[in-house]
């Protein structure tokens, strides 16, 4: 047992850090070793050359910051997926450096430094996927202010439970050898609601919201779903009843989270964790 535990420590070590090679360019060419990524999601092959990873550095080394499906059409990012730990979290504080994707064409990505210009249904904050307080050190922190990472959320769920998740993830994090999140954003119900960049782009404004967590602790993978509607909660503060099985996220959205865990864990493993039901693990806190 203890064998099996330092076993998949360690590589979910090298799949934290051994990353260098793993960018993908401007030109779409595919990342070099994407199978040891825990936390993408499964990919259509057709929007495989969309599929782009920031790149920053920890004490001199490339790593991946986070990495991101663009859909160009609604000028969102559908999913920005990446692992979170005390050494990449870094410290600093927030750049507010609003600003471009160096991986994408100017005129095919969202300006975003006034913020969002009211389109045909009020006005929205712009809303991180992957938040700025999960990479602080500077040059990382501005790389989540990529107008590729933001999308047009109301301000009642930005602010309120949205940011509670947020920060309890962080707070799992600093208590788990590596979480892995992927973070998007949903369309179903889609009544044509948009907001206009700084240029008078299109931006469509997502109905919902959700993120998957995969933790790591002590040689242990468990799994957790939450989703959200883009509109104002009653309570901003995040409830233990609101996570659900990545099971039931993945049937609500359509995704299949974290596939490469199968080669890791075994299939059978795999489909007990997606069916694990997050209230019943204690690894996610009491309250």
């Amino acid at each position: 047992m203890r064998l099996a535990r330092t076993t998949i420590i360690a590589l979910s070590f090298i799949i934290l850090l051994s990353t260098g090679a793993c960018a993908q360019q401007g030109s779409g060419t595919t990342p070099l070793r994407p199978s040891l990524w825990l936390e993408l999601p499964q990919t259509d092959p057709a929007d495989s050359a969309n599929v782009y990873t920031v790149v920053m550095k920890i004490d001199g080394v490339n790593q991946r910051n986070y990495s991101f499906l663009w859909n160009e059409s609604r000028m969102t990012s559908s999913w920005v997926a990446y692992p979170l730990c005390r050494g990449n979290m870094g410290q600093g504080k927030r750049s507010n450096a609003f600003g471009l994707c160096p991986l994408l064409p100017a005129d095919k990505q969202p300006l975003l430094e006034k913020g969002y210009r009211k389109g045909n249904g009020g006005w929205y904050s712009r809303g991180h996927q992957i938040p700025s307080g999960d990479r602080l050190s500077y040059k990382a922190n501005v790389q989540t202010f990529y107008g590729i990472n933001m999308t047009p959320q109301d301000e009642g769920l930005n602010g309120g439970v949205w940011e509670s998740l947020e920060s309890r993830a962080r707070s799992l994090a600093l208590r788990c050898d590596t979480l892995y999140v992927v973070t998007g954003c949903t369309y179903d119900g889609y009544q044509g609601e948009y907001v206009l960049d700084n240029n008078g782009r299109q931006v469509d404004v997502p109905t919902g919201y959700y993120k998957a967590l995969l933790m790591l602790s002590s040689g242990e993978f468990h799994g957790c779903g939450y989703f959200f509607e883009n509109r104002p909660y009653e309570s901003g503060s995040l409830k233990r009843s609101m996570m659900m099985p990545l099971s039931e996220l993945e049937r609500m959205t359509g995704m299949t989270f974290f596939p490469n865990l199968k080669k890791i864990v075994g299939e059978e493993r795999y489909d007990e964790l997606k069916s694990e039901n997050p209230l019943e693990q204690g690894c996610w806190g009491r309250n």
